[in-house]
C-alpha cells in the first residue's frame, strides 16, 4: 500500500462531508432475515450456545450491588464491580448473538431482561474510573444520572447500539418503548458526555493512549446507530478524527505499540475498527489505512508472536495469547492495508485459535459478531509470518529467531527505550528467551489490575513492575527508576541473517546511588551454532559489585559450569559469580494462571567487588554447545 504523510482529519473534505450517510449502517443484517445468519460455522454455533450457559451461572453468582460499587471507594478493589459488569455483559452479548444464529424466540425475553438491567444501572463507568471530567473529584458512590465516558460506558453503548441494530425490531415487537429507553441511554450516557465534555484521553496535553481509539471506535458506533441529525454525526466524525490523530501522533514510523502485545488489541484493533467504520459510513470516501503509520500498526502483533499460544509481553502485558486477541480483525487489517502476509499469518493463527465467547465480550462484540458471520475466513494461503530479526526504533524492542515463521528453535526479544512508557514496567535492557516456544527467561508481566496499580504512588511497589524482578542487572543492588530520564543510551541493532544483535547503554536507567560509570549491554542470537548471549560489561565509580537477574518459569537446576532451565541450558561464569535461586510463589490469580502458580528469580552475584567487570550469559539447548 502506499502510504501517506497527511493527517486523518484532512481527509474529511467537503467531498466526504456530503457522503455521510445517516441512519443506514448495522454491523450485520437483522435478526429476521434467517437466511442471512444461516452461514454460521457448526463448531461456533456450539461453543455460543455453550458459552451463553456459562454466562448464565456467572450472572447469576455475579449480581450487581451497592457493596460492589462501594468496594474500591473503600478499599481499592476493582474486581467486584467489573466481575458483575463483566457477566451481565457477557450474558446480553451471548444471547444476542445466539438470537442471531438461531433465531429462537425463547432467547428474546432473556435479551430483553438483560437490556433492560444495563439500561437500569447507575453508571455504565467501572468505578475506578469514575473522575469528573471537569474536576477529577472521585464521589464514593456514582451521581445520579451522571455517567462517565470511559472504557466500559462506550463499550457498553456500543455493544447496545450493535444489538439494538441487529434485534432491536424483534425486541420491539414484544416489548413497545425498549428501543427508545436503549437510544436515550446511549445519548444520555454516551453522545451527550461526547459532545460536552473534555476527557484526558482526548490528548489535549500529549499523545493518549489506548483509551483514545478504544473510546472514539465505540463511540462511532453508538453514533452511527442513534444518531439521527446529519450535522451532529459529520461533527462527532470530526472531533473523533482530532482525537485519532493525537492517538497516532504517538507512534514511531515502525508502528510499534509501546503499551505492549496485549494492549494493541485495544489500542491498533481499535484503530482498524474506527477507521473501517468510517469507511462504512462514508461508502468509502474516507480511507484512514494509508495513512502513517497505520499499514506498519497491522505488522505488530505478527511481529511479537513468540508461538501459536505465546508473545513478547513488555509492558502490562501477559505472555500467554489474550482474550481479545481475534485473527479475523487482524486478517482484516492486512486486507485493508494491502498486507498479504500479514492476512496470510492472520489464517494460520485463526486455525490455531477458535472463536472466544468467553472474553470482555461488551468491547469485542463487533469483531466476535464479524469473525461468527465469517465461516471459512481462514481457508486459503496460511503461513506464519513471524520475522527472522526484526528493530522497532519508536520502542527500540527487537527480536529475532533462528528461521522466519518457526516456533522451533530459539528465540530472544531485548528492549532499549525508556521508563515512562505508558502501562510502563521498569525494564530497560529487558531480556525474553525461548526455546521451541517454550520459556526460558521470562517478563513476568502484571497481575490483576487494583487501585495500587495506577498510582504513582504505589505502582512502583509492586513487584512486577521493578527491575528487581526483570532480566535486568542490579548494579551495587540497585533498581531502576520511573521516568523518561531513566533510559537507555546509544542503543544499536544489526543483522546479516546469521547473527542478530542489540546493544546499549543502559547506565542512565539507573539513579546516581548506583555509583554507576558504565553499564553496556548486548543481546545476540547466534544461528550458525545456535546461542543467545547476554553479554554485560560495566564500571563503577567506587569499587562495587553486580548481580543479574534472571527469571525463569522452570525450576533452575545446578548443573556444571551453569543451570538447567527446562530443555536449555545457561552457562555463566560460576568462578566469579554465584547463583541464587528464589522460588516466587503466585497469589495473584492472574499470574498464577499464566505460570502454573509459581516463578523463579536467580541472582547471578559478584563473588568480589570490583571497581569495572564483565559477564557472559550463554543460552543454548542443553546439550548443544
Amino acid at each position: 500500500m502506499h502510504t501517506s504523510d497527511t493527517s486523518f482529519r484532512s481527509l474529511l473534505t467537503p467531498e466526504v462531508r456530503a457522503a455521510v450517510r445517516v441512519g443506514t449502517w448495522s454491523p450485520a443484517p437483522p435478526v429476521q432475515d434467517r437466511a442471512a445468519w444461516a452461514a454460521v460455522d457448526e463448531r461456533d454455533r456450539r461453543a455460543l450456545g455453550d458459552g451463553l450457559l456459562r454466562w448464565r451461572e456467572k450472572a447469576a453468582r455475579e449480581q450487581h450491588s451497592l457493596t460492589r460499587w462501594a468496594a474500591y471507594s473503600r478499599t481499592g478493589d476493582r474486581q467486584p464491580q467489573e466481575r458483575a459488569e463483566h457477566a451481565l455483559c457477557g450474558l446480553v452479548a451471548s444471547t444476542a448473538l445466539l438470537l442471531g444464529v438461531t433465531g429462537d424466540a425463547e432467547l428474546v425475553p432473556e435479551l430483553a431482561d438483560g437490556v433492560w438491567r444495563l439500561c437500569e444501572l447507575s453508571a455504565w463507568c467501572l468505578p475506578s474510573h469514575y473522575a469528573l471530567p471537569e474536576s477529577g473529584e472521585r464521589p464514593f458512590l456514582p451521581i445520579p444520572g451522571r455517567d462517565v465516558l470511559d472504557l466500559a460506558d462506550a463499550s457498553i453503548g456500543a455493544m447496545l447500539a450493535g444489538i439494538d441494530a441487529i434485534a432491536g425490531e424483534r425486541l420491539e415487537r414484544d416489548y413497545p418503548g425498549i428501543r427508545a429507553r436503549v437510544h436515550h441511554e446511549i445519548r444520555r450516557r454516551v453522545l451527550d458526555p461526547w459532545e460536552k465534555e473534555v476527557y484526558f484521553w482526548h490528548g489535549v496535553d500529549g499523545p493518549p493512549n489506548n483509551w483514545a481509539p478504544w473510546i472514539v471506535s465505540n463511540v462511532l458506533v453508538c453514533a452511527a446507530v442513534v444518531e439521527t441529525d446529519r450535522d451532529r454525526l459529520v461533527a462527532t466524525i470530526d472531533r473523533a478524527l482530532v482525537i485519532l490523530d493525537r492517538f497516532r501522533a504517538g507512534y514511531d514510523d515502525d508502528g510499534s505499540c509501546d503499551e505492549g502485545a496485549t494492549y494493541w488489541w485495544w489500542a491498533g484493533a481499535t484503530l482498524f475498527e474506527a477507521l473501517d467504520l468510517l469507511a462504512e459510513l462514508t461508502a468509502g470516501a474516507l480511507d484512514g489505512f494509508p495513512v502513517r503509520p497505520v499499514p506498519q500498526m497491522a505488522r505488530f502483533p505478527m511481529a511479537m508472536q513468540i508461538g501459536t499460544g505465546s508473545q513478547v509481553n513488555y509492558s502490562d502485558g501477559s505472555a500467554a495469547m489474550p482474550e481479545n486477541a481475534n485473527w479475523h480483525l487482524l486478517a482484516r487489517f492486512g486486507t485493508r492495508v494491502g498486507d498479504d502476509q500479514v492476512v496470510r499469518h492472520a489464517r494460520w493463527m485463526g486455525r490455531a485459535h477458535a472463536l472466544r465467547f468467553d472474553g470482555q465480550l461488551a468491547p469485542l462484540f463487533r469483531r466476535t459478531l464479524a469473525a461468527l458471520r465469517a465461516p471459512g475466513w481462514t481457508d486459503g494461503e496460511a503461513a506464519a509470518g513471524m520475522p527472522a530479526a526484526l528493530y522497532l526504533p519508536g520502542t527500540e524492542v527487537a527480536v529475532a529467531r533462528e528461521r522466519a515463521g518457526d516456533v522451533s528453535g530459539l528465540f530472544v526479544a531485548a528492549k532499549g527505550g525508556h521508563n515512562d512508557v505508558s502501562h510502563n514496567h521498569n525494564d530497560v535492557g529487558g531480556v525474553i528467551v525461548s526455546l521451541d516456544g517454550a520459556p526460558v527467561l521470562i517478563d513476568v508481566g502484571v497481575g490483576v489490575y487494583r487501585r495500587e496499580t495506577f498510582e504513582p504512588a504505589t505502582r512502583y511497589t509492586i513487584w512486577t513492575m521493578r527491575s528487581g524482578w526483570h532480566n535486568v542487572p542490579l548494579p551495587n543492588g540497585v533498581e531502576q527508576r520511573h521516568g523518561v530520564e531513566y533510559h537507555a543510551t546509544d542503543t544499536a541493532f544489526d543483522d546479516d541473517g546469521t547473527t542478530t544483535g542489540l546493544e546499549m547503554d543502559l547506565t542512565a536507567a539507573y539513579p546516581d546511588v548506583s555509583r554507576l560509570e558504565r553499564c553496556a549491554r548486548t543481546v545476540r542470537l547466534d544461528r550458525r551454532d545456535p546461542a543467545v548471549e547476554l553479554r554485560d560489561s560495566w564500571a563503577f565509580t567506587a569499587t562495587g559489585t553486580m548481580t543479574l537477574v534472571l527469571m525463569t518459569a522452570f525450576e533452575p537446576r545446578p548443573e556444571a559450569g551453569g543451570l538447567r532451565v527446562g530443555d536449555a541450558r545457561l552457562a555463566f561464569d560460576t568462578d566469579r559469580f554465584d547463583a541464587s535461586v528464589e522460588p516466587v510463589d503466585l497469589d495473584d490469580a492472574k499470574l498464577a494462571k499464566v505460570w502454573n502458580g509459581r516463578v523463579y528469580r536467580t541472582r547471578l552475584v559478584q563473588r568480589a567487588a570490583a571497581p569495572a567487570g564483565g559477564h557472559v550469559l550463554r543460552v543454548t539447548r542443553a546439550g548443544a554447545g
